[in-house]
């Protein structure tokens, strides 16, 4: 494909609130970086994921589709390769696909009880057992329509794939350093929060940097590209390379919202998790943390941000060198949020607050795109629909329906290109989130309109219903749920009509049927 159709540059950030850049108003961290990103492009004040977990979102972000149509619903569940993928259309259209970080469209770890040999290294290639045997080495290519890949699997000082490959390779002794080290714990011991014990340059962020600045500067200009920048940070545990693990004090932070008696209001689980009668798995226990302990994972937080934008600003710098910016849509995302204590929550679960499922969203093309901040609804649906048309770049086939007029689009989500380009400043009144909790039994549906957020919840045989509903207007850190405020019946009944239009609005497209009987 002809230069002149965009190249992509796609940062993606794991577990990043929206609220965790300068831009965004917070006045403590430092990202100069992604705040320069955001003036000279279009930051979405309110954007969303379609499910705050890291497989269903990522699903959702490469193949336009709700975790209801790619059918990963919950972490754990690997991406039917059969599905269109964006990458595998872009290719198609004679594209440069590559990827470099966290993808994680297949499972990293097993259960104990799974038989290792019903996940062979073909399907399973980012299982962290097959890179320990020794059985993959890298992802089959095109991997979901990545053509090159160099992966990192996990967290914390834990990360492997390409990474652990590369430094046991190229620098044996950080290798030998970062597998026999103890952490340093942080000063107030606050549980996941240690000092990585590598030096800046060996951390994985710098290498998924390093990698992406490798492929940019391999490109002629007579190839378009999609290059994915994908961060496995700031996600949990906080292992966090000098000098970041000292950057803020925990003194210092935007302290968690919440209020005393909140999870009264709310379903019963909270409650229960809050007391630890229900952890979830990789959930820390809330009645550990103090909110001092709190801080200082917000402290440790933010310093993973700022060593990600500072690692962002090489990428920037790299891709202006080559002269390739003007020709450049760059987007920075993240797959989901994270309570960070709010309602004395930590983590991700099946919490559908702000905290959690509001996440950055910046979209520059210089000179094509109108800078601003804007206050539309957006959400990670409309991310695929949106590449597509700035590429001209059709829906894959095999997703369109047959070609009856009426028929809803292939892909649910909304192209944002008359925002982007200054036409509209919004093209949806709402955005759909589910979430589909196996161990709780639970499914949560939510919707989020410009002034309200309601939430439903499914799996409760017996019980009394419940829900949340949240005015953004008088409660915008949704402290007061009126689900059972008789004054908000009316408006709880309207909304839940319009999440029930929603949800039909957003179901997978039609299969193409092959005749009338």
């Amino acid at each position: 494909m002809a230069a002149h159709h965009p190249n992509f540059l796609i940062f993606i950030v794991d577990q990043m609130r929206a609220d965790h850049m300068g831009r965004a108003g917070n006045r403590v961290i430092q990202t100069p970086n992604l705040d320069k990103l955001a003036v000279s492009g279009v930051h979405f004040q309110r954007a969303y994921v379609n499910c705050p977990l890291c497989m269903p979102s990522r699903s959702t972000l490469w193949t336009g589709l709700s975790p209801r149509g790619h059918r990963v619903r919950t972490n754990g569940i690997p991406l039917d390769p059969s599905i269109p993928t964006l990458p595998g259309a872009l290719a198609e259209a004679g594209y440069r696909t590559a990827s470099f970080g966290k993808i994680h469209l297949t499972n990293y770890t097993r259960r104990p009880d799974f038989p290792l040999e019903k996940m062979p290294p073909e399907r399973f290639p980012e299982l962290s057992d097959h890179w320990s045997s020794g059985a993959v080495e890298s992802p089959p290519s095109p991997y979901y329509g990545f053509h090159t890949t160099e992966v990192t699997l996990g967290h914390g000082s834990r990360v492997g794939g390409d990474y652990a490959l590369w430094l046991g390779r190229e620098h044996p002794e950080q290798w030998e350093r970062l597998m026999t080290t103890p952490l340093k714990p942080s000063t107030l011991g606050a549980q996941g929060c240690a000092t990585f014990p590598l030096d800046s340059r060996f951390h994985h962020t710098a290498y998924t940097a390093d990698r992406t600045i490798r492929f940019l500067s391999e490109q002629d200009g007579d190839h378009s590209f999609l290059a994915v920048c994908s961060f496995p940070d700031p996600h949990h545990p906080y292992h966090v390379p000098e000098p970041y693990d000292r950057m803020y004090k925990p003194e210092d932070v935007v302290p968690p919202v919440l209020r005393e008696g909140e999870l009264e209001d709310l379903a019963p689980f909270f409650k229960e998790i809050y007391e630890r009668r229900l952890l979830l798995s990789g959930r820390m226990d809330p009645t550990q943390m103090s909110m001092e302990h709190r801080r200082e994972i917000l402290a440790y937080t933010y310093g993973m941000v700022s060593q990600i934008d500072h690692h962002l600003g090489r990428v920037l710098g790299a891709l202006e060198s080559k002269g390739l910016a003007d020709n450049t849509v760059v987007v920075f995302i993240s797959d989901h949020g994270d309570m960070m204590g709010d309602h004395g929550l930590l983590n991700k679960g099946p919490f559908h607050f702000e905290g959690l499922l509001r996440v950055p969203m910046i979209w520059r093309w210089p000179s094509r795109f109108k800078p601003r901040s804007c206050a539309g609804l957006a959400s990670l649906l409309d991310f695929a629909p949106t590449v597509m048309d700035l590429a001209g770049v059709p829906a894959p086939e095999g997703l369109a329906s047959s070609e009856a007029p009426k028929q809803p689009p292939a892909w649910p989500g909304r192209s944002l290109a008359p925002i982007l380009r200054g036409d509209a400043e919004s093209v949806q009144d709402s955005v759909l989130i589910e979430n589909d909790e196996d161990y709780l039994g639970l499914r949560l549906r939510t919707l989020v309109t410009e002034t309200h957020k309601i939430t439903t919840y499914t799996g409760h045989r017996g019980a009394e219903p419940y829900g949340e509903l949240f005015d953004f207007t008088g409660d915008p850190n949704e402290l007061h749920n009126l689900w059972t405020d008789s004054a908000s019946s009316g408006l709880r009944r309207e909304l839940i009509e319009r999440l029930h239009h929603r949800l039909a609005e957003t179901d997978i497209a039609l299969p193409r049927r092959l005749s009338h009987a």
